[in-house]
């Protein structure tokens, strides 16, 4: 008995499911849906001007025929030009959606934005631009990010109007963020998206390599400090000449750190404008090394006049 009304409740959970859908769907709604935009011209022509990746579209209509906006309707600005010449023309977005999406009478558009698209027909130009990775490593306490980030390849070719091209110079990585790193990263990551209505590219994705080893500190005396820039009648004697230094990388690239690799230094500029007597001095090292302590914390100098 039992097991018999356990299938009825069943069945009358359903029934009310279905009962719900079927009201609810019937029902006129609206919604915003993001539609990309793509224009495409022929060789040797390219397009430009402010073009967005992306229209705004509301739409208007009966839940059952909403649905199609997440199933078989093909949400795609695609515009296509036979150039034979350089020109300006308008886009009027909602008419060109309602012509070329295949819309039913119970779906409508009410409103587009941008409304109109501002196209420019420019020669097209083939280039190499640079690969500048955008990335954010946080890495576990005891870890750290030794050198740069290694993008390979460091350039590829890309295509497009003139007037765009002449101001490019690199491209960079989708953003990107490690938590809790404590070994090497090595992955494939996109270019990024913001031009890539306009653009061709030789390819949309590069390898990015970032080197991660175990934090350590070590001690390097006897730096040399150096001064440029000091007039040919003119000298400088710096006390001490030379500083110890403790730095903190990893502890691979810190073996191999020696004092060549370390510059201390003192602007003359800063000597001429200095009124106290002493200074600090800057520091060039390898990348991801830092200082944490030097000693002495301040150099004193005496200028004087070659004769």
């Amino acid at each position: 008995m039992f097991k018999y009304r356990y299938h009825i409740i069943i069945a009358s959970f359903a029934l009310s499911a279905v009962l719900w859908l079927s009201l609810n769907l019937n029902q006129v709604y609206e919604i915003e849906k993001s539609v990309p935009i793509k224009i495409s011209v022929n060789e040797p022509f390219s397009p430009s001007g402010n073009i967005p990746l992306n229209l705004d579209v509301k739409f208007r209509g009966a839940g059952w025929n909403l649905i199609r906006l997440f199933t078989s309707l093909n949400l795609e600005f695609n515009y296509e030009v036979n150039a034979k010449k350089k020109e300006n023309f308008i886009i009027l977005t909602k008419d060109y959606l309602n012509n070329n999406l295949g819309l039913s009478q119970n779906l409508s558009i009410i409103s587009v934005y941008p409304e109109t698209l501002f196209v420019r027909i420019e020669d097209y130009e083939e280039k190499y631009v640079s690969i500048k990775p955008r990335l954010t490593v946080n890495c576990m306490e005891g870890y750290q990010m030794v050198g740069r980030p290694i993008v390979e390849p460091d350039s590829i070719k890309i295509g497009g109007a003139v007037d765009i091209l002449k101001n490019l110079h690199n491209l960079s990585t989708k953003d990107m963020v490690f938590n809790n790193v404590n070994a090497n990263i090595f992955t494939s990551v996109g270019l990024s998206d913001s031009l890539s209505n306009m653009l061709r590219l030789t390819q949309n994705e590069v390898t990015l390599a970032v080197n991660i080893e175990l934090t350590a500190e070590k001690e390097f005396r006897n730096i040399e400090i150096r001064i440029p820039n000091v007039p040919p009648d003119k000298e400088v004697l710096l006390i001490p000449q030379s500083i110890n230094v403790q730095l903190k990388g990893g502890v691979n690239q810190l073996a191999a750190v020696d004092n060549s690799k370390i510059r201390a230094g003192i602007d003359y500029n800063k000597i001429l404008a200095d009124t106290s007597g002493s200074l600090i001095p800057y520091f060039e090292l390898p990348e991801g090394c830092t200082v944490i302590s030097f000693k002495p914390e301040t150099i004193q100098y005496v200028i004087k006049k070659k004769s």
